[in-house]
């Protein structure tokens, strides 16, 4: 990944190959950032997860597919049909084991905001977010949960975003998504 670079009068620009994130555009906003990526067709950002911050999303233009999960995919089969060694897909089980542990103890610490989350088991829903469908606002991303999207389309789509607090880099936990288990399909919609 390459860095982000700074913008004329704050903010941050940073492009690759999923597309270009325009981020704390109104840096004058004492509160939390709010960014735009235009994401190219076919790209994926999965999975990522914050602590101190919430997000709200809505897509302007085109159309993408955002998964918001409490935890790994925990049927114990999905990695035999990848042909995984025995000793690599018992390491990805453990790491799996110990991701929903560690969402019980945050789910814990939520209270309300979270408690229609299953405590037991990992859930993903799948949100797609269009130009046609963002008159009904954006979605709401709570802290803790793992989010992230996918450009299922042929045309690039522009997100708009908002998170509750600046950007804090230290503040985002990345998940591998052959550990995370929940698989994205490309189907137009």
């Amino acid at each position: 990944m390459t860095e982000a670079t700074n913008m004329n009068f704050g903010g941050r620009f940073h492009m690759d190959d999923r597309g270009s994130r325009y981020c704390d555009i109104f840096p004058e906003i004492g509160k939390g950032d709010i960014n735009v990526s235009i994401i190219e067709a076919g790209a994926c950002a999965m999975w990522h997860r914050h602590m101190k911050q919430d997000d709200y999303q809505i897509v302007i233009k085109g159309s993408l597919k955002v998964g918001v999960c409490n935890a790994p995919y925990m049927d114990r089969n999905d990695l035999e049909h990848f042909g995984l060694p025995e000793d690599q897909a018992t390491l990805c089980y453990e790491q799996r084991e110990e991701l929903l542990e560690s969402w019980k103890e945050l789910r814990k610490a939520a209270g309300k905001d979270l408690e229609h989350w299953p405590e037991d088991t990992g859930v993903v829903s799948w949100n797609y977010l269009s130009e046609k469908n963002a008159c009904t606002g954006p979605l709401f991303i709570p802290r803790y949960l793992w989010h992230g999207c996918y450009n299922y389309t042929n045309e690039p789509a522009i997100l708009i975003y908002h998170i509750t607090n600046k950007y804090d880099g230290e503040d985002e936990d990345r998940l591998d998504p052959f550990i995370a288990g929940w698989p994205y399909e490309r189907q137009a919609k």
